[in-house]
């Protein structure tokens, strides 16, 4: 679905979430390494079944850490706005047909920012 004007928070919020599919092998390896740092990471206590779920997730990849350096919030932003400029024609958004800004979810029926209903 096309999209019109520029790339805003909220719609980067949206592809970042919803639009994985599009994620490269490293920013895959970099969101799974954010999940496994902030759910693991505090493991003091580790047995090799913790070892080997940990390994699944942390990466000790440079290309992978580096992606994270300025924070997961920058990650999340940087990939958002890779996948929207290099895929935004093949982007399936789930855009108001009033206003087209982004809905809140792919399946919402509702405008987060005219109130729109399409039902």
């Amino acid at each position: 679905m096309k999209t019109k004007g520029r790339l805003y928070q909220e719609l980067k919020d949206y592809i970042f979430r919803y639009c994985v599919e599009y994620y490269t092998v490293n920013e895959s390896k970099a969101y799974e390494h954010h999940f496994g740092t902030v759910k693991f990471g505090h493991w003091s206590n580790e047995n090799e079944k913790i070892r080997q779920v940990k390994k699944r997730f942390i990466s000790e990849e440079e290309d992978v850490l580096n992606l994270l350096k300025g924070g997961f919030e920058k990650f999340a932003d940087n990939t958002a706005t890779r996948i929207y400029n290099e895929h935004k024609e093949e982007l399936n958004l789930n855009l108001c047909p009033n206003c087209n800004k982004i809905a809140r979810t792919p399946k919402a029926k509702q405008c987060r920012f005219c109130s729109h209903n399409w039902h």
